[in-house]
């Protein structure tokens, strides 16, 4: 009788899934960054251009990626909903897209998990 063996490599599996789980992030940050600057109010454009994404920070098995702004108005202008912005943009520029995409965001992460883990069968 022919004897059939299983194998579980869970390093590798865990290795893959986390390179594919910072590939999602960093694209997710990228969108989310530039859907943000374009709804950014727009003055010299100064805020607009100030949108940025943090360095991906790793602890343990945590991964972290931040999206935003450190003009010392952006939190003025985020939150001030009485503003006019007569050359564009709208307040909530930030929080906005973000609500609207996070469970697109979501469902992408757990996609390009789930393709990598498959394609290193």
């Amino acid at each position: 009788m022919a004897n059939f063996n299983l194998r579980w490599d869970d390093t590798k599996a865990k290795t893959i899934a986390k390179m594919a789980a910072t590939n999602a992030l960093m694209k997710c940050a990228a969108d989310l960054q530039r859907k943000s600057a374009e709804q950014a109010p727009i003055d010299t454009g100064d805020l607009r251009a100030n949108c940025s994404v943090s360095p991906l920070k790793i602890e343990g098995n945590r991964l972290e990626i931040s999206v935003g702004y450190d003009l010392v108005y952006s939190v003025i202008q985020h939150e001030r909903l009485d503003f006019a912005h007569p050359k564009g943009g709208k307040p909530k520029f930030l929080e906005d897209p973000f609500n609207e995409n996070k469970v697109k965001y979501n469902v992408f992460i757990d996609k390009m998990i789930k393709n990598a883990l498959k394609a290193s069968d």
